[in-house]
């Protein structure tokens, strides 16, 4: 571009290293680990050096370094200048491993290899608890400042961030959890993770499933140091570890998280670090300053008191009332492309272009307000101005001079913004097979895209903006809400399309066209764009985005559809806004329940066999028949302090409990606590009624409530969608016969003949009244009742009754052994198969399968009495 302020260079960040850091610690019982207690028995790492191939060091290293002290080693050191240093091929991955015999010697070790590697960033999976954090921690109980030592600045006084700052670093994103190490940069990839992904549960196991589409195991610390202490499974403890330290380098990969920030901070010319940790009025003002500057202008650097006495925007962009109902016919959905930024563009509206509102112009006062600043216009240069015509007024009336007189700063930072987007959009198409090349223009076309689209947000942050004016703010609202306007009433005024606007929100347009086909629809669809991109000035665009066959409007934001993005699309997609099925404040029955009945009424327009479907669901849940994972409710912990007192809360709750035992194991602001509804006592309050996914796994007597999954979670999202069409679910689940799964003694066995010898009576407690009555059915199916387990028809008939029961047996075992090869396989190996990650599947099937499977032993107790 000629005379471009915008400068690309094809180059990376150069010998840019990044270390990844993993820690094993032995602990005691099922508590946490903690750093004034339980020493480090191994540290894993992985350092990548992003260096040519022809670079005298490794680009990439993995490695560990064991404590002797913490396990016995049982291995030959390969090496010739005397250093333990050798490869561990037990287990699938190699690494470097270095033996220390103490703990000081560990550290040792470890702060020659920092030395000797000088990474610019420190990354690691929960960097608090488990990763650099623990390691700081622990240095403290031995008596080192390691914070010190792993600085590059080791003159500078580094101490622990106070928990009022980290609140504030936490409200800015902060991605390395209040640790600050002078001159190296710390990234906490969970935190990242939770702005990069959208998920229920941000464990390392649930983003390496959704990121690297693989499962990997989770094992408890006790059972990890179990495994350490022996010899012969040591190895899983290393390929544990050694799977996350390589995981972590994975995820970062995939997303391309470190080329990505580097591209921005290149392009909005600001540090790597600020890219994470500084909101987006930061990357606009970077920008703006560096073509502001050649034009000897000087920013405004309001006070707060300044910005307080700012007048209050007084226009809000136009949102239309939806016409809420299930549609049959085509609804085509257009969309300015960059409203706000376009605008800005077409009517040069700029702090550099504003004279203010009219009813200030004219005066002979020395000045006037002007945003959280003063401003003069003399009367004679404004009467100039009028007489040549080179004045635009805003409707929200403020005058500001065109593009002949001076053409903004932000108009022509958001022209070149856009004018260059395109250009990496287009060299993107011309080398398609570079696959690195392609990962940098993405980057940069994204980071183009969001600072245009944040512009607008700069001059309207009246609260907490570093140079607001609401005038420019209430002026772009405001013309953006005319534009809008304008186009709706040029559909709605157009006879020959026959089409009625039933949607507006900010920027886009729903038209439906009653009577209509989907391909009448694209071609109408395409002459309103035209029409309404020709009704305005560039570069404002209104483009045809897509046109939803069959589709619901509930209210503001909330709408789903089968989606058509062109004409000779025979199979749609579905997409959904704002409602259930994308949301996560619920559990994943709703979505999952939600989705399948829209699709029903989408595909058939027949509710009967929506209702089929839907009481079907509720039956499997009130008999059990469902997998306990998609009922856990996940919500963010704010933080003890962050709760008003007396609060009840899930998550408060179950935090409450779990530092009663352990109090290492308060779950960090803004993570994820899971939890389920258990069934309980009448009149029982809900909060008592919370319990963690694990108690619930690990305890049978407890079952999750059917009724209030039924009327609080599920039905209420059904009713917003169905009612539209006359449906009520509610009267649906009144009408359902109520049914309970009861399985054959689970619990434990009802007489003193099937306890085997030595059985302590306390392993067979029931915990639930439900636990000491069996089904009343027969087992042969025939219908009738009893209360032998076979009914005396069916016993006259042993044959029958044994093959019968032979057969439920057969399928028990068979489940069982199948769920069981599902979790070895995941492990990939065939013993130490405990894992107790939530996030998957197989767990809670497993626990479902071992529980069926205990009815296996009343089925044998039965055969031996038919014969």
């Amino acid at each position: 571009m000629e005379n471009s302020w915008i400068f690309y260079t094809s180059c990376r960040y150069n010998y840019l290293t990044v270390m990844s850091l993993e820690i094993h610690v032995n602990t005691r019982g099922d508590l946490r680990p903690n750093p004034g207690t339980d020493p480090i028995a191994a540290i894993f790492y992985r350092i990548h050096n992003d260096v040519p191939p022809t670079h005298p060091r490794a680009s990439s290293v993995c490695g560990v370094i064991l404590n002797r002290d913490q396990g016995q080693l049982e291995c030959e050191a390969k090496s010739a200048d005397g250093k333990t240093s050798f490869k561990y091929n037990q287990c699938s991955y190699v690494a470097d491993v270095v033996v220390v015999s103490d703990e000081r010697e560990l550290y040792a070790k470890f702060l020659l290899l920092i030395a000797f590697w000088d990474p610019d960033i420190f990354t690691g999976y929960e960097i608090e608890s488990v990763s650099w954090g623990y390691v700081i921690e622990r240095g403290y109980a031995l008596e080192m400042n390691l914070m010190k030592r792993l600085s590059r600045v080791p003159s500078a006084e580094t101490v622990h961030v106070s928990e009022e700052e980290q609140r504030e670093l936490l409200e800015m994103h902060d991605y390395s959890a209040g640790l600050k190490i002078p001159g190296r940069i710390l990234l906490d990839i969970w935190r990242l993770m939770r702005h990069e992904i959208a998920l229920t549960s941000y464990t390392f196991e649930n983003v390496v499933y959704h990121i690297l589409h693989r499962r990997v195991p989770n094992h408890s610390h006790r059972q990890l140091s179990r495994l350490w202490n022996k010899s012969y499974s040591r190895w899983i403890v290393l390929e544990y570890y050694l799977e996350r330290v390589n995981g972590n380098f994975e995820i970062l990969n995939q997303l391309d998280l470190i080329g990505r920030t580097a591209e921005l901070a290149k392009l909005f010319g600001i540090q790597f670090y600020e890219v994470l940790s500084r909101g987006s009025q930061f990357r606009v003002e970077s920008m703006m300053l560096r073509i502001a500057k050649p034009r000897n202008f000087v920013s405004v650097s309001p006070s707060i008191h300044q910005r307080a006495h700012m007048r209050a925007p007084e226009y809000l962009p136009l949102i239309l009332e939806p016409n809420s109902r299930f549609y049959a016919d085509p609804i085509i959905v257009l969309d300015f492309q960059s409203l706000y930024p376009s605008v800005i563009i077409a009517y040069n509206y700029c702090f550099s272009t504003c004279l203010g509102r009219i009813e200030h112009l004219g005066k002979d006062t020395d000045s006037f307000e002007f945003g959280a600043s003063r401003l003069r216009v003399p009367p004679k240069m404004l009467k100039a101005l009028l007489d040549k015509n080179l004045v635009t007024f805003s409707p929200c009336g403020v005058a500001f001079v065109k593009k002949r007189v001076r053409e903004g700063v932000l108009p022509r930072m958001l022209s070149e913004i856009l004018n260059t987007r395109l250009m990496v959009k287009k060299s993107m198409k011309l080398h398609k097979d570079n696959s690195i090349l392609q990962r940098v223009l993405h980057s940069r076309q994204l980071g183009l895209k969001l600072i245009a689209n944040v512009t607008y947000g700069y001059t309207a942050a009246n609260f907490s903006g570093r140079m607001p004016c609401v005038e420019i703010g209430d002026s772009v609202v405001a013309k953006g809400r005319e534009t809008l306007e304008r186009a709706i009433k040029l559909v709605e005024g157009t006879e020959r399309w026959g089409a009625k606007v039933v949607y507006g929100d900010t920027d886009s347009l729903f038209v439906l066209c009653p009577g209509r086909s989907k391909k009448d629809a694209f071609k109408i669809g395409e002459e309103i764009a035209e029409a309404v991109t020709k009704d305005n000035p560039p570069p404002v665009k209104l483009k045809l985005e897509k046109v939803y066959q069959p589709s619901i409007l509930q209210t503001k934001k909330r709408y789903v559809g089968y989606m058509y993005e062109s004409a000779d699309q025979e199979k749609p997609i579905y997409e959904a806004k704002g409602i259930e099925t994308v949301r996560r404040d619920g559990c994943p029955v709703v979505a999952k329940m939600l989705e399948k009945v829209l699709r029903i009424l989408f595909e058939t327009c027949d509710v009967s066999k929506v209702k089929q479907y839907v009481c079907r669901q509720f039956t499997k849940i009130l008999e059990g028949r469902v997998n306990l994972q998609d009922f856990i409710f996940a919500k963010e912990f704010r933080g003890e302090s962050g709760y008003k007192p007396g609060a009840c809360v899930p998550a408060l709750e179950l935090m409450r409990k779990w530092k009663l035992t352990d109090p290492r194991r308060e779950p960090r602001q803004g993570q994820r606590v899971p939890y389920v509804i258990i069934n309980g006592p009448p009149l029982v309050p809900l909060i008592r009624l919370v319990r963690s996914p694990d108690e619930l796994l690990s305890n049978e007597g407890l079952k999750i409530n059917a009724n209030y999954y039924i009327s609080k979670a599920i039905i209420p999202p059904l009713n917003r969608c169905l009612l539209l069409i006359g449906a009520d679910v509610h009267q649906w689940y009144s009408e359902l016969p109520r049914k309970t799964l009861m399985l054959h003694n689970t619990g434990g066995a009802p007489a003193a003949k099937l306890l085997a010898p030595g059985d302590d009576e306390r392993m067979h407690k029931k915990i639930t009244i439900s636990q000491y009555f069996s089904t009343t059915n027969c087992i042969v199916e025939c219908g009738k009742q009893t209360h032998h387990g076979v009914c005396k028809e069916c016993r006259q008939q042993p044959q029958r009754a044994l093959i019968h029961v032979m057969t439920k047996v057969s399928k028990l075992e068979r489940k069982l052994e199948l769920t069981e090869q599902m979790c070895r396989s995941c492990c990939q190996r065939t013993f130490e198969t405990a894992c107790i990650s939530l996030d998957c599947p197989v767990v809670f099937s497993l626990n479902r399968r071992a529980v069926e499977y205990k009815q296996a032993q009343y089925y044998r107790d039965l055969i031996e009495e038919l014969f």
